[in-house]
Parts: C-alpha cells; structure tokens; sequence
C-alpha cells in the first residue's frame, strides 16, 4: 500500500508540474468570478479547486500563479460546487443550503474567526478572483486529499489553506 501511495504521489506531483492551465480541457474548468453569480457555472461533483486573487499576502509563500492572479487557497470537495460558494458566497451558501446538503463551517478565513467571505461585498469585491476547479468525477477522498498535497508539494501550501 505505502508504494502505490508513493507511486500515486509522485505521479501527482508530475501532473502539476506538467501542465499547462493555457491549453482547452475539459476535466479542467477555468472561472474569472467578478460577482457571486459566476460560481453558479462551476463544476458541481467531486473535485479539487484553486481560489486565486489579486490581492497579496505577505505570508503567502504559495508559487502558483495564473493570469497575474495567485493561490491562496486549494481544497477539495465531493460538492465542489457547493464547497467553493461556501468559500466564496457564504451568505448565499447559507440562505440557499438544503437541509439535506453538507454544513461546511470551516471556510476561507481572510479575517480572523470569520468564516467564509461574500465576494460582491467590501473589500472583496474590489479583488480580482479566479476559481480552477479539476474535475475528478468518481475519485475517492484519499486521492483527492493526494492532489492536495502534491499542489502543497509543487507549489507551497497557499496562505488561506493553513488552518
């Protein structure tokens, strides 16, 4: 078991050092998010997802960047969807949550102890966002938890990701 583990580790880590987000594909899906009605095009099943931003952070030792925008976030989630709104649209992750849909309470923190931001409000709105989600339609949790580390390994963990 502890080789494929490695085995399957290593091939992640290739996988992200490998690939370009610049070519069309359609296990990966690409979102510039100017207002929280953008979330709802993105990728509703199983997944692994980027949140980008224009804004720095001076602990963010994260290298991965794309379109002049950088991580500050990675997860993954069985309802990406969900998990990114969550994130991103709290307010609306809430007053829209089905009974029968996950409670996710830990969420992107920018401010302390505050859980999950509403990006069509102050100051977010004023960020530039970008969401990459690769779609992983049938993967376990353990192997979605392996992209996050290969991410983590590739590129440094991003400063949001910390718990």
């Amino acid at each position: 078991m502890e080789n494929t583990s490695k085995s399957i580790e290593k091939d992640l880590k290739e996988y992200f050092r490998n690939y370009h987000y610049l070519k069309p594909d359609s296990d990966i899906q690409i979102i510039n998010v100017e207002t929280e009605d953008d979330l709802d095009k993105a990728y509703y099943g199983r997944g692994f997802y980027i949140i980008l931003a224009d804004q720095q952070f001076e602990e963010n030792k994260c290298l991965f960047e794309f379109r002049g925008l950088k991580a500050i976030y990675r997860g993954h989630s069985y309802f990406t969807k969900k998990r990114l709104l969550s994130h991103l649209s709290n307010e609306k992750y809430k007053s829209t949550r089905k009974s029968n849909e996950p409670n996710y309470k830990v969420c992107l923190k920018i401010e302390d102890k505050v859980n999950g931001i509403n990006i069509n409000q102050e100051p977010y709105k004023n960020w530039k966002w970008i969401v990459i989600i690769h779609k992983m339609k049938n993967s376990s949790k353990i192997i979605r938890e392996q992209m996050e580390k290969a991410f983590d390994n590739v590129f440094q963990k991003p400063c949001k990701s910390i718990k």
